[in-house]
């Protein structure tokens, strides 16, 4: 009887010495995992942009992706400016107070904003700025990005085998943006080259912008609808006025053709804020300076012809270009 007790407590000893060990070995599993969890870095990043819309939108959500796909945790600080500069400029200064890890800053007056407001320990990228030179925003030790600027000499090209007889190119843009003048100032240089007349009207808001495109359908054959932030806000309305004189918008970004323009031309915002954010890992995760990554003009020409809109306007893709198309349906 007693070797059988004997023998009961030593089988319990032993399997109350590995009952320990395992119990041991789950918390040290759950302490590194614990641990592991609490070093993980979440950074902290600002991200603005001046006004609200699909293009900018997307710029935004390309960032994002390309962070996640780094495997980069990120707190997002998301700020919209509502298009007034001095909402802008306190959204920068407010960034900076907060010691952000980094600012990504989308369109050409909330990268200035950034330039001039955020601490240049912080680091800045940019997406959507049409000419960073022109900006200010090269040569700046805590600021590099992407430029999104449209192709003009491509463009003068298909519009002159899409419609070999217009010669007046109509371009509406907002003269207060900074990339706006300097896209009108390329179209003015290289149109001729090509047959074309320009027909520009310089505005400040919405409501000017209305009565321009009133006044430039009378005087254009086709629109140019460049990157500016008041022309893409407003496009729903200019739809409806160049709709109505039958007269075609040829944009530069994918954001007209979806929105209902005949047919675009360029690299999408979503492209070159997943660009934007690539540039954002190698700062982030890998430990480089702004200063040693070039600005990047983003190349990836896309062309798509709205079909509802193609339909209405009674337009023929010829074969050599349909080819290259992508087709959209307008995107409400």
């Amino acid at each position: 009887m007693k070797k059988i007790m004997r023998g009961v407590l030593l089988f319990g000893m032993l399997g109350g010495m590995i009952l320990a060990c395992g119990n041991k070995s789950n918390n040290s599993n759950n302490s590194t995992n614990s641990q592991a969890t609490k070093n993980e870095k979440v950074y902290k990043i600002g991200v603005s942009q001046i006004v609200d819309h699909p293009a900018l939108n997307a710029a935004k959500q390309g960032f994002k992706d390309a962070l996640a796909k780094a495997g980069i945790k990120a707190d997002y600080d998301d700020k919209i400016a509502n298009n007034e500069m001095s909402n802008q400029t306190l959204i920068m200064q407010q960034f900076s107070s907060d010691k952000k890890d980094l600012v990504y800053a989308i369109t050409t007056p909330t990268a200035q904003a950034a330039k001039n407001q955020v601490d240049k320990n912080i680091p800045v990228v940019f997406a959507s700025v049409t000419d960073p030179k022109s900006a200010g925003l090269v040569g700046i030790s805590n600021v590099t990005g992407t430029s999104g600027a449209a192709p003009v000499e491509e463009n003068l090209k298909l519009m002159k085998e899409l419609f070999p007889k217009a010669k007046n190119i109509g371009i509406i843009y907002n003269s207060s943006e900074q990339n706006s003048v300097s896209e009108v100032n390329n179209l003015k240089r290289l149109a001729p080259k090509y047959g074309f007349n320009v027909v520009d009207k310089s505005v400040t808001n919405g409501t000017e912008l209305v009565s321009a495109a009133n006044l430039v359908v009378k005087q254009a054959d086709l629109l140019y609808a460049i990157q500016d932030n008041t022309v893409a806000s407003y496009i729903s309305a200019i739809l409806d006025i160049f709709n109505r004189e039958k007269k075609p918008i040829f944009g530069t970004n994918n954001i007209y053709s979806n929105a209902g323009g005949f047919i675009s031309q360029g690299t999408t915002d979503y492209d070159i804020g997943y660009r934007s954010g690539e540039i954002a890992a190698q700062i982030l995760k890998d430990g480089k300076k702004p200063n040693e990554i070039p600005i990047e003009n983003v190349k990836d020409l896309k062309i798509e012809v709205n079909k509802q809109n193609m339909e209405l306007l009674g337009i023929k893709i010829p074969e050599s270009i349909s080819k290259n198309v992508k087709f959209v349906e307008t995107k409400k």
